[in-house]
């Protein structure tokens, strides 16, 4: 059996040999630091995309949250203007003079003031109905909508679920909370548009009723 300093002392093989040459081992240091610096500019450029991702949910939600209130803006200046246009055609065009007289009296002129009167009406009540709160009383737990907040049982659920939940669940709740503003909005758009026609229909009805 061969003495174990016999082993020792025999020479290296010839690849040990050349992994110690200081070339080599410069060769070594260059592929792992290149290595290093890929992973490390992945991460970046993987925190870069979630970061941006998250600035393009924020600006959405902004978005839908602004359009909100310009639909209530818009509704609540319908509102005033519709009713106080009806009220100046009943007291200075005489429209209750009209309204009491018999329908083969009433001529084209108090037809169209009655019409816009009742079109006004029309318009205001579907402005008002642009501005009253969505209350959702049956919906989940949640970090956007006040109804969902309150359905935690106590202040420390609350702040525990919001302290424990992770980048990637926040975003989800944001995009969840994206999605139900732009639900919001296509209600108060579509009654927007109607209660639109309706007012602007009475105005020309109005204008008739003043010419005529």
């Amino acid at each position: 059996m061969p003495d174990s300093r016999d082993s020792l002392a025999a020479p290296l093989s010839p690849l040990a040999v050349a992994v110690t040459e200081p070339a080599v081992l410069a060769q070594i240091d260059a592929a792992i630091d290149e290595a290093t610096a890929a992973e490390e500019r992945k991460g970046k450029k993987e925190k870069a995309d979630k970061s941006r991702k998250g600035d393009l949910y924020k600006i959405v939600h902004d978005y839908q949250r602004r359009a909100i209130e310009f639909a209530d803006r818009k509704a609540t200046f319908i509102v005033f203007g519709a009713n106080a246009f009806a009220s100046f055609l009943e007291k200075t065009r005489g429209l209750s003079r009209i309204r009491s007289e018999p329908l083969s009296n009433w001529t084209v002129g108090g037809a169209c003031g009655e019409l816009a009167v009742l079109f006004l009406a029309a318009g205001g009540f579907a402005a008002l109905w642009v501005i009253v709160p969505r209350v959702g009383r049956k919906v989940p737990k949640g970090a956007i909508y006040w109804e969902a907040i309150r359905r935690h049982d106590s202040v420390e659920e609350w702040t525990t679920a919001m302290e424990s939940m992770s980048e990637e669940e926040s975003n989800r709740m944001l995009l969840r909370g994206i999605y139900d503003l732009a639900g919001i909005n296509v209600t108060k758009y579509r009654t927007l548009q109607t209660a639109t026609w309706l007012g602007g229909i009475g105005m020309v009805l109005a204008l008739l009723n003043i010419a005529l």
